[in-house]
């Protein structure tokens, strides 16, 4: 999962800035892109999806040391704009729950927000090509990775100790001082806490395409063999 889990002091004041200024910039965009939407019909989306985030980014698969997030999941259903606002509302819960710091909310958000937007960008792109289950799984695992490798260059460019942005403990003395070995271990264990989330994102996926096709809308081809 690419949510930081720091305390506040750590990351150098330029870094947290710009990541409050880029958040801000990408917000402020996405409430734009929100004028022709029915909001009658997607706040209560939102506000649901937004807590299905925040419930499943406390929950941790232990060995890896990963948490799901959801966010692939609120891109799609939600939309890149609306995606990036669920993002934002579940990282100022975490901070204000003590999962990462207040100052590291704008990179935070980022970082939960790319995936959103990527992901959703991603599932649309491979429509008609791919089954609903394997078009959110593959959405999830690109978008997982390439959010990592953001995670990866926050870390080097920050030249903070990268163990210090470790989930677990364990993992913090192998990372210590080492942006490589940092990136080696969260590509690694990451990987499979990708496919995990993968296997959830496309079940729901499929789930809601079946159950509540009109949910995905914006996104799915529907009347084709491919969905069914």
């Amino acid at each position: 999962m690419t949510h930081m889990h720091i305390p506040d002091g750590i990351l150098p004041v330029w870094l947290w800035v710009s990541g409050f200024i880029l958040m801000a910039f990408i917000l402020g965009f996405s409430l734009l892109q929100l004028r022709n939407i029915d909001m009658k019909r997607k706040i209560p989306l939102l506000g649901a999806v937004a807590a299905a985030m925040l419930v499943a980014m406390n929950l941790e698969i232990f060995i890896i040391g990963y948490h799901i997030n959801l966010s692939v999941a609120a891109g799609i259903l939600l939309g890149p704009a609306l995606g990036f606002v669920a993002a934002f509302i579940a990282n100022v819960m975490l901070a204000l729950m003590g999962h990462g710091g207040i100052t590291v909310l704008g990179l935070n958000t980022f970082l939960l927000g790319s995936e959103a937007v990527l992901g959703h960008t991603v599932f649309f792109l491979l429509k008609k090509r791919l089954p609903v289950f394997w078009r959110a799984a593959t959405a999830t695992v690109l978008t997982q990775f390439v959010a990592t490798l953001l995670l990866i260059g926050i870390v080097a460019v920050s030249r903070v100790n990268p163990a210090l942005f470790g989930h677990e403990e364990e993992h913090a003395g192998a990372i210590r001082d080492s942006v490589r070995m940092f990136a080696a271990v969260v590509l690694s264990f990451g990987s499979i806490g990708w496919v995990i989330e993968a296997a959830i994102t496309g079940s729901v996926m499929k789930f809601i395409s079946q159950v509540k096709p009109d949910l995905l809308g914006h996104v799915l081809h529907r009347g084709t063999s491919a969905e069914k």
